[in-house]
């Protein structure tokens, strides 16, 4: 028998209108790594707030929030033009480190989420992903 290491939920970050986009979906295989590119919703933002979620809803408002951070300096575009490329790397000890850069600037900022750090219980879980399971068959 392999046992192997998994994302007990999934992680994403909120994008306009509190909706998760995810980045890595539950019952992944650990060490992972994945990216995603992400812009902004105004013309000539020069900063975005990077909020990084886990559990299994859309909606962010009901899901358990584990870090933040912001990305400064950002080159003035119209929005939608700046390319942002968010990076969630997991790490064979469960610790995640969520990276934004700017293409255009080189612009970065990370945080570092460990399990003391804003992580669910193993019953916390458990319960999310039963709630999880219980919306989808309604």
């Amino acid at each position: 028998m392999l046992l192997v290491d998994v994302t007990p939920l999934s992680l994403g970050v909120r994008t306009i209108g509190c909706v998760m986009s995810l980045l890595i979906q539950r019952d992944c295989t650990i060490p992972v790594k994945k990216e995603k590119v992400f812009t902004t919703c105004y013309d000539n933002q020069r900063n975005v707030l990077i909020q990084v979620y886990q559990d299994e809803s859309v909606s962010t408002d009901e899901n358990n929030l584990l870090g933040k951070f912001d990305l400064e300096g950002i080159q003035r575009a119209p929005r939608g033009v700046p390319q942002i490329n968010v990076t969630f790397d997991i790490d064979a000890d469960g610790i995640l480190d969520v990276s934004a850069e700017d293409r255009a600037t080189r612009q970065k900022n990370k945080i570092t989420i460990t399990y003391d750090t804003g992580r669910l219980s193993a019953q916390e879980i458990e319960r999310m992903i039963q709630e999880a399971d219980r919306y989808r068959e309604n």
